[in-house]
């Protein structure tokens, strides 16, 4: 049971011959008791210290309970946000590939077409050509006919 400075200076000793000298041993207690009431004091102090240090590291450990999700949360939002870019990146890639393709397999519709024409246009000159030649062939030889019998 722990002992109180009120204990300590209401202390009574028995009496005897040839005992401690009653003032001596008052003064001691007094001085005891002063000194014990003082470590008390002190004790009490650091305790009251020691629960407010242990709610602050408390708070810290929490804080820093709270900061370590936060990183991890931002470090797992990161890598979703890198992956979500790679994969948007990639669709727009074979979007552009598809694309590409598209605009190739139009531009090899346009020119066979194109070729085509060129051909129909081609092949049209050669006719008119040969059509012309027989044209101008027929109109000579009437003209020399017409030159033979005027003569």
């Amino acid at each position: 049971m722990p002992i109180t400075p009120l204990e300590i200076r209401k202390q009574e000793f028995k009496k005897s011959f040839r005992g401690f000298d009653p003032h001596e041993v008052r003064t001691f207690l007094e001085i005891v008791a002063n000194e014990f009431e003082i470590l008390l004091r002190d004790n009490s102090t650091l305790s009251e210290k020691n629960k407010d240090l242990d709610a602050k590291i408390e708070d810290y450990r929490r804080m820093e309970r709270i900061l370590q999700e936060t990183l991890t949360t931002t470090q797992r939002t990161a890598e979703e946000l890198k992956e979500n870019s790679r994969r948007e990146a990639s669709i727009l890639v074979e979007t552009a590939k598809l694309e590409a393709s598209r605009i190739i397999r139009q531009a090899n519709a346009e020119l066979a077409k194109t070729k085509e024409e060129v051909s129909m246009i081609e092949h049209q000159r050669l006719l008119l050509t040969s059509e012309f030649k027989g044209l101008l062939e027929s109109y000579t030889r009437l003209l020399e006919r017409l030159e033979k019998k005027g003569t």
